[in-house]
């Protein structure tokens, strides 16, 4: 397999930059049940019950945490009835919970059941932890791992420079995929298909800005092809620059890393510096083929 690198710098400044920045993602003009309509359209096989009720779980995220039935109406686009009846039964099977005093719903701990068995197939994160840990404290900034959902990437792993004091991003974070480094990286490293049903998202969610993003993430898809990685240099926030580069876990599920931070920590003289200690990091993390040991060496993210 080729090389595959991608990065975008999650902030390490304030919480409150961390809390815009997972928001930035596209927001679909269309709600999940003109969705869920539309994936079902046709299909005789597709359950339209089972696709509402995955939609109000994934309704919630770091910004709505709780909901009441009627902004997971709001929210979803479903009918009020069917929003009671959904939540009903979640409640009942303990995938959500219901606040007697606000009678607001939000997610139980029961749902990380759910998301355990991706993560056991996805256990090369863990190789890649002591890595990270590596470059993020020579590039004194953060260094992530991330997979794709829908126009978003999803964190599974996350590295910090020790002097960092807070960590605005977390696992299980969302950045967009169109602006930040891991997405360009991720969209270069893709087959055709998923670039092509990625692009359809992006034609869909947000027809008037469609034509610029394809040609961002043509110009990024040929940047990769040159140099193995991709650059974001206050494409994502004014002042946070990054690089990154594209993997394949042990499921083969395609994956990016990302390394980055602010530009008073690093500025964008030292991208392709970066980026080619992340291509380095990748080649170790793409050869592993262990589970649960330390890495093989040599491998040096900081001098």
């Amino acid at each position: 397999m080729g090389r595959m690198v991608g990065v975008t710098l999650d902030p390490v400044g304030m919480d409150r930059r961390g809390r815009r920045a997972v928001t930035t993602a596209v927001k679909p003009k269309t709600t999940a049940a003109a969705g869920v309509r539309e994936q079902g359209s046709g299909d005789r096989l597709f359950v339209t019950g089972l696709a509402r009720g995955l939609a109000l779980l994934a309704a919630f995220t770091a910004d709505r945490s709780k909901m009441s039935l009627a902004e997971l109406a709001r929210v979803t686009g479903l009918p009020k009835t069917t929003v009671t009846r959904l939540s009903h039964t979640l409640v009942k099977l303990g995938y959500l919970s219901l606040c007697p005093e606000t009678r607001k719903v939000q997610p139980h701990p029961r749902v990380l059941t759910l998301g355990y068995p991706v993560l056991s197939g996805v256990d090369k994160r863990l190789v890649a932890a002591p890595l990270m840990q590596e470059l993020a404290d020579h590039a004194g900034g953060t260094v992530s791992l991330g997979i794709r959902d829908g126009l978003s990437i999803i964190l599974i792993e996350r590295s910090r420079d020790r002097r960092i004091r807070a960590l605005p991003l977390d696992i299980g974070s969302r950045l967009p995929l169109e602006t930040t480094a891991i997405g360009r990286a991720y969209f270069a490293a893709a087959r055709l298909t998923e670039k092509q049903d990625i692009l359809r998202g992006f034609d869909a969610a947000v027809p008037e800005r469609s034509a610029a993003i394809r040609a961002g993430l043509d110009e990024a898809a040929r940047e990769y092809a040159r140099r193995g990685f991709c650059k974001a240099a206050g494409s994502w926030e004014p002042d946070v620059n990054a690089v990154g580069t594209a993997v394949r876990l042990s499921n083969e599920t395609l994956a990016a890393f990302n390394c980055g931070g602010p530009a008073s920590r690093v500025p964008a003289s030292r991208l392709d510096e970066l980026g080619a200690r992340l291509v380095e990091l990748a080649g170790h993390f793409q050869t592993a083929d262990w589970v649960g040991q330390l890495p093989p060496r040599p491998y040096r993210g900081a001098d």
